[in-house]
């Protein structure tokens, strides 16, 4: 299907896609995705088109207490039940989680770390009453969210990098995509805009709905394939210590491949990760990194079968 106001965006699409499979990939980690890049560069309207599927909370304006509240009144529903999985929260900036006052930021990343790794608890910055989250203990998910790099990833911005997301181990719980707009595809892009084609007709795609399975399915990897994911980690893992001076131990990075490329299977209708799958994990680790590499207005990995 032809999403003429997203030209090129395929390998961010796929990975926002994979990254949603992720939580219904039975025994695996539910994926987080952070994914840099410059304004205008069209990673909300990417996340806004995903925002009606099950398991998704869309938020502009992202707080831990509206999401614990909405939980508490029903307006956000938990996707599994055993184990206790919420889904993922779709943050459209996350810029703006550090807008409030110091210890509203402070309870947002504490949230974030715990329903992204060890699960919700009642003893907790985010928990004002300890009722908040009575039937919600351990409740895990994910996050994709938008980063403008503004500021973030320049080095006058090094300090606000090191306060934010790399405070209390925030970074290495999500995998990282960062993107440009090459002049190329920009001009495809505004050639797209003459003709008209960003208007919603028939080539206008408003909301992306994915079929997802009624519950949470296992998914085999050999050992062979789990080698290989673990030297996929090993060069992004270079990467990503390169781009931020610091080190990490990958553990969760590769935990997060292996989920992926479940995924990868899963959403093809398999249970078992293939070698298609570790391809499509390569092809889409170019972008695993802070260094916004230019997106291509074609791509022949999505040629023949491929995404979308």
């Amino acid at each position: 299907m032809e999403r003429t106001e997203l030209i090129g965006i395929e390998p961010i699409m796929d990975l926002v896609e994979l990254t949603l499979w992720t939580a219904y990939v039975k025994y695996e980690r539910t994926v987080s995705l952070l994914i840099i890049a410059k304004p205008e560069s069209g990673k909300t309207e990417l996340l806004k088109k995903y925002r009606k599927n099950n398991g998704t909370i869309s938020r502009r304006r992202f707080t831990a207490f509206g999401i614990i509240r909405d939980l508490k009144e029903g307006r956000v529903a938990v996707l599994f039940d055993r184990p206790k999985i919420l889904g993922h929260i779709l943050i459209y900036d996350l810029r703006m989680l550090w807008g409030y006052k110091h210890n509203t930021v402070d309870s947002n990343m504490d949230f974030l770390d715990a329903i992204t790794e060890e699960g919700l608890q009642p003893e907790s910055s985010y928990a004002i009453n300890p009722d908040d989250l009575k039937g919600y203990e351990g409740l895990k998910g994910g996050i994709i969210a938008g980063i403008n790099p503004h500021g973030f990833f320049t080095p006058s911005g090094k300090r606000t990098i090191k306060r934010n997301l790399l405070k209390g181990g925030f970074f290495s719980r999500n995998v990282i995509a960062s993107y440009n707009i090459s002049g190329s595809l920009l001009q495809k892009i505004f050639n797209s805009i003459v003709e008209g084609k960003y208007r919603r007709n028939k080539d206008f795609v408003n909301l992306i709905a994915i079929d997802f399975p009624s519950k949470r399915i296992k998914v085999r990897i050999s050992t062979k394939h789990m080698t290989e994911l673990k030297d996929i980690t090993e060069d992004v893992l270079a990467e990503l210590q390169e781009d931020l001076a610091e080190e990490y131990k990958g553990i969760r990075l590769l935990k997060s491949l292996v989920a992926l490329a479940k995924a990868s299977a899963l959403r093809e209708g398999e249970t078992t990760v293939e070698s298609e799958d570790i391809e499509r994990i390569q092809f889409l680790s170019n972008w695993m990194n802070t260094k916004m590499r230019n997106l291509k207005s074609e791509y022949s990995f999505y040629k023949n079968g491929g995404f979308p």
